[in-house]
């Protein structure tokens, strides 16, 4: 099988439509209806049952799916890194964050990239079960999060970046939003909060911040990303607590953000890395980071 092929099954599967999906990749429909059928002889079996009425996907096909658009992806993306060699540039860096790291992420890139535009980066933003996973499996070069994400040993190194608050989010229209800030008025309210099983952390802390003000929070749902409470708090469906730091990358005209006062609501995050750095992109964006945050340390 070939990249082109993948790409049309892709389209086909993802359209159900042999027109459509030619009209989408640029070709006649005969054209990729031969692709299709020549990767379904390679792999021995059929991708799609055709009737003249509808296109459905067989088993196989669903089970091709997400791996030809995983497969297509490397590939792109390796293309395209050859062809920035070829042209002078050259290097790759990789940093996985949380959302809450946006602004201070925002800040390092804009000083490595106007230093070495030529080297490209992929940035992938994660839940908290998905940080601390992307940080055992060795993914990436750099990883902005909470500091208790930084798995023990002496493997990582760290730079605190920043800190954050939790706050109670409540529907703008809602009555306590404009009442200072009084964990009792709460107690009969619905809660909204981020899945222990996605942020455990983030949960954990949630819990103890309430339990520590004598709340027990009614539970009602939860979310595996603080950006879908936020939704669901502007929609008028209960009040949670969530990081300020959502507040500022996900903005909510129709959400009330009141800052959670003491030291058990704050959140400290850092910039992490792993001690064997062999990547020279990222030594290069080591230094951006120091600069930035080292210096506000000393």
């Amino acid at each position: 099988m070939d990249i082109n092929q993948l790409k049309y099954f892709i389209a086909v599967a993802q359209t159900l439509n042999f027109s459509e999906a030619a009209r989408r990749c640029g070709i006649t429909q005969p054209s990729i209806s031969h692709s299709v059928v020549e990767l379904e002889k390679q792999l021995g079996a059929p991708l799609f049952l055709r009737s003249r009425k509808a296109v459905s996907m067989t088993d196989a096909g669903r089970e091709l799916l997400p791996r030809a658009i995983e497969i297509v992806d490397i590939a792109e993306k390796t293309a395209l890194r050859i062809r920035q060699m070829e042209m002078g540039d050259s290097g790759s860096l990789s940093i996985s964050a949380l959302t809450t790291c946006s602004a201070v992420l925002s800040q390092c890139l804009t000083v490595f990239s106007s230093r070495y535009p030529n080297i490209l980066t992929d940035i992938s933003f994660t839940s908290g079960r998905g940080q601390m996973a992307a940080m055992t499996e060795k993914k990436y070069d750099f990883h902005f999060a909470v500091r208790e994400m930084v798995p023990a040993g002496d493997s990582f190194d760290a730079l605190q970046s920043h800190t954050d608050r939790l706050c109670v989010a409540i529907p703008a229209g809602h009555p306590l939003a404009n009442m200072e800030l009084d964990f009792s008025r709460l107690q009969n309210e619905r809660f909204i909060t981020v899945s222990e099983t996605d942020s455990p952390g983030l949960h954990r802390q949630i819990m103890e911040v309430c339990a520590a003000r004598g709340y027990r929070p009614n539970v009602v749902c939860t979310y595996d990303r603080a950006e879908a409470v936020v939704l669901s708090v502007g929609a008028g469906m209960g009040v949670s607590i969530i990081p300020e730091g959502i507040s500022r990358v996900f903005y909510a005209e129709n959400v009330r953000f009141i800052p959670i006062p003491g030291d058990d609501a704050v959140r400290t995050y850092v910039v992490a890395w792993h001690k064997a750095m062999l990547n020279p992109a990222a030594k290069l964006f080591l230094d951006v980071v120091q600069e930035q945050f080292q210096t506000s340390q000393n």
